[in-house]
């Protein structure tokens, strides 16, 4: 692969992580504010699209496996 193609795919991948973060953070405050528990939120929007926990991991910045990645990106509202 050439530099150039590879820039633009993590500028791709950057952006749609941001936004993704974006709608998970606006989802989670709405259901936490009707008393949901953080958990429960993180169930709730993780969906039968990937493993709760992962999401929790990705959103909170501790961890993220590269195989996750279409997974979560399954997620994105358009």
């Amino acid at each position: 692969m050439k530099y150039e193609e590879i820039n633009k795919l993590v500028a791709k991948r950057n952006d749609l992580e941001v936004k993704l973060r974006k709608q998970i953070d606006e989802k989670l405050k709405m259901l936490m504010d009707v008393r949901y528990s953080k958990d429960q939120a993180y169930r709730l929007l993780a969906g039968e699209n990937l493993d709760f926990r992962t999401l929790k991991l990705w959103h909170t910045g501790e961890a993220m496996k590269p195989s996750s990645y279409d997974k979560l990106m399954g997620l994105i509202e358009e």
